[in-house]
């Protein structure tokens, strides 16, 4: 069992005080084994380009702020494996900065590289992988402070700190790999022949006959080629299941927390139907609840969890995605040494 601390608060309420989060860390001692002048990550989603209900940075002026006087924070982040704003470090830099986060006057580093594709392998020898592909600048992280939006999401019902962790650590292989039980196809009707995914290919899995295409036996899905398509033609075949890919998404969770030393905060305000890499303004589905500490990635998303369904009165999440099993993610998580089902609730 671990300690989940609670704070009831609304987001207009911490946007007049920042400092509670300050004041709730220092209260029940989240980071004293955080030693001074170390480097400490920020895990952070800067919200795709459209989307408003990412963390509001306004939140955590007084919290970098209290991090700088013993400590070296930055913010971290690392590139999705969709196309959008947040597919190359530069683009992805630059929407950090139109959605505010310069005024943290902190790095900004997104840790796989300029396109997602510096990595480094974690061995973890479990059900799907026997090593996962973290962002490479997770290897000289020692400490990070997880900051997740609790909300639901399409493909594993809900997203916040596992998924922080696991789909939010990994390169672009890594994520590939969560993903995707195939290689990624060329669409013919839109390859241009401009020779981009057959220069960058490592394992010449692309040929030409007519246009492009990949071998899949050659493939080994680090995504390269996405990334350098100018037309878009090359494209993800996404798996819709839901239980393997919550399975391999708390596998990279679990390489994560076992290469840094993790804290964890979920912001269970402005909960929104889907995740905040939706490039369009949402609607929260319920009133805000609070903030939630803890040291333990299961028991803080479990708590976060019953607490959206307690305030709702109803399996609201059972209703947003009911073909999602959405508790398999925190099940699998605890049989694999991740965390903590059980947990005990302290509201600050």
């Amino acid at each position: 069992m671990a300690d989940v601390f609670f704070k009831r608060l609304t987001s207009k309420e911490l946007l007049n005080n920042p400092n509670i989060i300050v004041e709730c860390i220092e209260k029940i001692s989240l980071l004293k084994e955080l030693p001074k002048n170390e480097l400490i990550a920020l895990k952070i989603h800067f919200g795709e380009k459209g989307n408003t209900s990412y963390i509001n940075p306004d939140f955590l002026v007084p919290l970098v702020k209290f991090l700088k006087k013993n400590n070296k924070p930055f913010l971290f982040e690392t590139n999705t494996l969709y196309r959008g704003m947040r597919m190359n470090s530069i683009d992805h830099i630059n929407l950090a900065y139109a959605h505010g986060f310069s005024k943290l006057n902190i790095p900004i580093i997104i840790g796989d590289g300029i396109f997602g594709n510096h990595y480094f392998e974690v061995k973890i020898t479990k059900k799907h992988f026997k090593s996962c592909f973290l962002a490479s600048t997770l290897k000289d992280i020692k400490f990070m402070l997880v900051l997740s939006h609790f909300t639901g999401h399409m493909l594993t019902g809900f997203g916040a700190a596992i998924k922080n962790l696991g789909m939010g650590c990994a390169s672009r292989k890594g994520k590939f790999s969560q993903h995707c039980e195939v290689s990624p196809k060329i669409d013919k009707d839109k390859c241009i022949l401009c020779g981009s995914c057959f220069n960058i290919c490592p394992q010449n899995a692309i040929e030409r006959k007519e246009k492009y295409f990949i071998i899949e036996e050659k493939c080994i899905g680090c995504a390269q080629c996405i990334s350098v398509c100018p037309q878009g033609a090359v494209k993800i075949v996404w798996s819709y299941q839901y239980n393997l890919i919550s399975e391999k998404m708390v596998e990279y969770a679990y390489a994560v927390a076992k290469t840094v030393k993790c804290f964890y905060i979920n912001f269970c305000i402005y909960i929104t139907k889907e995740c905040d890499c939706m490039n369009k303004e949402k609607t929260p589905i319920l009133p805000d609840i609070g903030i939630l500490f803890s040291l333990d990635p299961v028991s803080i998303d479990k708590a976060s969890l019953d607490l959206v369904n307690n305030n709702s009165n109803k399996d609201l999440i059972k209703e947003l995605h009911p073909q999602i099993d959405y508790l398999h993610q925190l099940y699998y998580a605890q049989e694999i040494g991740l965390g903590f089902l059980d947990y005990k609730l302290i509201e600050i």
